[in-house]
This record gives structure tokens, C-alpha cells and sequence, in this order.
């Protein structure tokens, strides 16, 4: 797993460049960060990779050796309408609400889980789902300096 907080090296500059800033146009500059770093965490999710680039764990099989579903997993939680972004001049944030943020969490810690309501309880294996990779914090400072320099 990957460091919990992993802008701490940049925090101390990103803060006192995004405090120079009007909180409208603070909340403006990170919406549009938040939305690049979704659609980033999103392809990260299709691909199937975690954060820090290391394949999530493939599906289990059954007792016949096959797998089960064969369709990429997690589609609904990379959707836009689910994975929702709140931004305000005091940050942004990216992730899920309700059912679908206990499916999600479950998935991104490794967590027991029923498959269905009154089923059987399953461990799943943890698959990091959001994240910032050493691209995504590259992308980060460089997103921050260009809109600082266009104000």
C-alpha cells in the first residue's frame, strides 16, 4: 500500500501557492485537478493496476479451474455518476458515497463481504482502487504551476 498521505512532500509549497488565491478561484483550479486526477484513477481502474503499477490480484477460480466472469472488473465504480468529486477551496476529494463506498472499500482494504444479501461471506483480496502514483503527483505540481501562472 502506498504512503496515506502521499502529497506530504509537496504540501508546504502547494498550500502557500494555493493560499496567494481567491477561494473562488481556488475551488475553480482544484475542481478541474480533481477531475484530471478522476479520469486518471479511472483509467487506473480499467487497466487494472494499482497506484504504484502492480497488477490487482486476478479473480479466484472455481473448483473446475475456470474463471468465473471474464469481464473487466470494477466497471460500475469507475463510472462518473459513482465515483463522485467534491471540491471547495479547501480541497478536493474523490471517491464513493453509500452502498457503492462500502463495496468499494471493501475491495480497496481486502475486506470480508457477503457476494449478496444472505449469502456467503468471501475475503476479498485488496485491489487499490484511488491513489496517487509519482505520474499523478508530477501531474499535480505541474497542474498547480501552470494555473497559478494563467492567474
Amino acid at each position: 500500500m502506498m504512503d496515506p498521505d502521499p502529497l506530504a512532500p509537496l504540501e508546504g509549497w502547494l498550500t502557500a501557492t494555493l493560499a496567494e488565491l481567491s477561494p473562488p478561484k481556488r475551488t475553480q483550479i482544484l475542481r478541474r485537478l480533481g477531475r484530471e486526477l478522476r479520469k486518471r484513477n479511472q483509467q487506473r481502474i480499467g487497466r487494472q493496476v494499482g497506484p504504484d503499477g502492480k497488477p490487482w490480484a486476478p479473480r479466484k477460480r472455481d473448483l473446475s479451474g475456470k474463471v468465473r466472469r471474464t469481464a473487466a472488473m470494477m466497471q460500475k465504480l469507475r463510472d462518473d455518476r459513482r465515483m463522485m468529486l467534491t471540491a471547495g477551496p479547501g480541497g478536493v476529494e474523490i471517491g464513493w458515497s453509500g452502498i457503492t463506498g462500502r463495496i468499494a472499500s471493501v475491495h480497496h482494504t481486502g475486506d470480508v463481504d457477503e457476494v449478496w444479501r444472505g449469502g456467503a461471506n468471501v475475503k476479498y483480496p485488496a485491489r487499490e482502487l484511488l491513489g496517487l502514483s509519482d505520474d499523478d503527483l508530477d501531474f499535480v505540481k505541474r497542474f498547480i504551476l501552470d494555473a497559478a501562472d494563467q492567474v
